[in-house]
């Protein structure tokens, strides 16, 4: 059995001459992390030039909560780095988790 989550993230950028083809190329650089990471799928990416702010959303899955947390957290960040943007700040493995909520319930669906 495996666990999936659907993941969002929301990047304010500083300075960007161009929002939207940065934006582009980071949706090229989640495609090929899609295609090459298993477990990692569905990517999006959302561009706003008034609030400087890129949104990026995907779902993934691994056998259990962390695992899937890790897979989404690393194939975003790989495709970052790809486009040329650093992450020095970016949280930890351990701090992620730590934002999550704590109660999850689960269902199977039919």
């Amino acid at each position: 059995m495996s666990t999936a989550i659907h993941a969002h993230w929301q990047f304010i950028v500083r300075s960007a001459d161009d929002l939207f083809a940065s934006a582009d190329k980071l949706m090229e650089a989640l495609i090929a992390q899609e295609e090459c990471s298993h477990g990692f799928t569905d990517v999006a990416v959302a561009a706003d030039g008034d609030r400087g702010i890129v949104e990026v959303e995907a779902n993934a899955s691994g056998k259990d909560l962390a695992h899937a947390v890790a897979v989404a957290q690393s194939c975003v960040r790989a495709a970052m780095h790809e486009v040329g943007i650093s992450t020095p700040d970016w949280p930890s493995h351990r701090e992620t988790m730590s934002m999550l909520l704590k109660e999850l319930h689960t269902a199977e669906l039919v």
